[in-house]
């Protein structure tokens, strides 16, 4: 009996063995990607915001916002649907039906202990791999997203969209939020992956995000998979999805940023023809 206890301890200790073996692979690979891609991220980035023409100054929550316009030069841009409203009186929702936005918040800011929030944040700024959600509505005002850190309400689910209005009351701490839009799309593809995305509502969060599963999705993960299904590929190197991943794809372009330029400053970017 002892000795069938030994090969059960033993058993044991090799599967822990070998999940936190897969799990470190899984992180370092993680890292390396995210730095490769950094460079690519940076220059997309920089480039929307180069083009931005200073529109004007306003107020949201008690935070200095400066408006810049981006005109559209590409062939591909499109700003004939709704990006966002720039008037006193909107909600500041952004994009329209299928665009992505994404942030750089710390995903587990207010886990209670430090080193893992620290290290979340790191992984967060440097892959874009804050959060994510995708617009299911013309207006911006709902998205889909998949969340792991509610207390009351995970995995699949719609929500009002409030990334401004959040962002910027964080001041100081608020991090980037990042708007884009999907090459090209018809309204057709556009209906078929809301029909997708909203068959999905109520589906578990997949914490266990370097292993595959069919019914359990991560944010960024909801978004690349629901997408391939219509032949829309977002995640060129087949790894974790994250944030950079769908900046640097072939099929979304930048139409909205928001940065913190210093407590109590910010700056907006967004495509418009006006």
């Amino acid at each position: 009996m002892r000795y069938v206890f030994y090969k059960i301890r033993i058993a044991i200790v090799r599967a822990l063995i070998i999940m936190l073996f897969t799990l470190f692979v899984w992180i370092l690979l993680f890292v390396i990607n995210a730095v490769i891609e950094k460079g690519a991220v940076k220059n997309e980035i920089d480039n929307f915001m180069e083009r931005g023409e200073f529109s004007k100054t306003m107020e949201i929550q008690g935070q200095k916002v400066d408006i810049y316009k981006v005109k559209p030069i590409y062939d591909y841009e499109d700003a004939t649907t709704f990006v966002f409203d720039d008037s006193l009186t909107s909600k500041y929702y952004i994009g329209s039906t299928t665009d992505i936005v994404l942030t750089t918040r710390n995903p587990l800011r207010m886990y209670p202990t430090a080193i893992v929030r620290d290290i979340a944040d790191m992984g967060a700024k440097l892959a874009f791999a804050g959060h994510s959600t995708i617009n299911i509505s013309d207006d911006g005002s709902l998205v889909m997203e998949c969340v792991g850190n509610d207390e009351e309400n995970n995995g699949v689910r719609i929500s009002e969209q409030n990334w401004v209005y959040t962002e910027v009351r964080y001041g100081n701490d608020a991090q980037t939020i990042l708007g884009l839009r999907i090459k090209n799309i018809d309204e057709e593809t556009k209906n078929n992956i809301c029909t997708d995305l909203k068959a999905l509502e109520g589906k578990e969060y997949n914490y266990w995000i370097p292993f595959y599963s069919k019914n359990k999705y991560y944010c960024t993960d909801l978004i690349s998979r629901v997408l391939r299904k219509e032949k829309i590929i977002i995640n060129y190197d087949w790894f974790y999805t994250t944030g950079n991943d769908i900046i640097i794809s072939n099929n979304t372009y930048p139409i909205f940023l928001c940065e913190r330029i210093e407590d109590g400053y910010f700056k907006i970017y967004y495509l418009s023809e006006d």
